[in-house]
């Protein structure tokens, strides 16, 4: 997968004394499914960094090391109101760096609390998202530090809060098929 420029985390910086700087946790969040596959293709990015998910429970993601697994309820204020309160219980355990996203809408609630704990956060939009932006896309654009699309149609649609990184799934684009 070609891991957009700047979305590597960066290395670990001594700070003045010789100490060393704080570990960089990363928070892995996203739904099962192709949000799941499109998050497992950046894992090269966080390779030597601690990393959890947050993910909703099923047989794909009960495999995954570190997940914090929520029912899949995602159009139930119940929920999400359960998965405020639980994100916010997870930050103050693991402490996280970033939190970055592929979607969908479990991305709400983990973006929220980041933002209350000042944790920077980084939104990938789905690959299947070619010119029309998603429904968590519309919401977390605001929120996110940085944002990205797979598609250049998609610029038009976010605006400057976007940024173009290319497919995270395809080898080839569309140009180079044609």
């Amino acid at each position: 997968a070609r891991i957009p420029e700047g979305v590597q985390p960066m290395a670990n910086e001594r700070k003045a004394g010789g100490a060393s700087a704080k570990p960089i946790k990363v928070g892995l969040v996203c739904s099962h499914g192709g949000h799941l596959t499109e998050m497992l293709e950046l894992a090269d990015a966080f390779e030597g960094f601690e990393t959890f998910y947050f993910t909703y429970d099923g047989d794909t993601t009960r495999k995954l090391p570190s997940a914090y697994l929520v029912p899949n309820r995602p159009y139930s204020p119940i929920r999400f109101f359960i998965n405020l309160f639980k994100l916010v219980h997870i930050f103050r355990e693991e402490r996280p760096s970033f939190i970055v996203s592929t979607g969908a809408e479990i991305a709400i609630p983990a973006f929220l609390v980041a933002m209350a704990f000042g944790v920077p956060t980084m939104y990938i939009e789905c690959g299947a998202q070619v010119t029309r932006p998603s429904l968590t896309g519309r919401i977390v654009v605001r929120m996110a530090d940085r944002f990205y699309v797979q598609w250049p149609e998609l610029l038009q649609v976010y605006g400057r809060r976007a940024e173009y990184c290319g497919s995270l799934i395809d080898e080839i684009s569309w140009e180079d098929a044609a």
